[in-house]
């Protein structure tokens, strides 16, 4: 094979190797932040339950006392 082939082969391997890990890195930013995101759900939630156990504890009147609302983005939906 003549040199400007070999170049050629090795630059379209380069590029096809350079947009592969261009795309696992993308992949990797969003599934990073979805961790994130679902991690700060489950502290909500574990707060919620929570208050929800102490309420059960102390009240067992629920007109008198109503239920502790769940925290603010507790029920929004999680962004990809």
């Amino acid at each position: 094979m003549t040199d400007g082939i070999v170049i050629a082969v090795i630059g379209g391997l380069g590029a096809v190797i350079v947009a592969l890990l261009g795309y696992l890195v993308t992949q990797l930013v969003k599934l990073g932040n979805r961790v994130r995101a679902l991690e700060v759900r489950d502290r909500r939630s574990w707060l919620y339950i929570r208050s929800l156990i102490d309420y059960a504890y102390r009240h067992t009147d629920t007109t008198q006392y109503p239920l502790p609302e769940p925290p603010e983005g507790w029920l929004d939906d999680i962004k990809e």
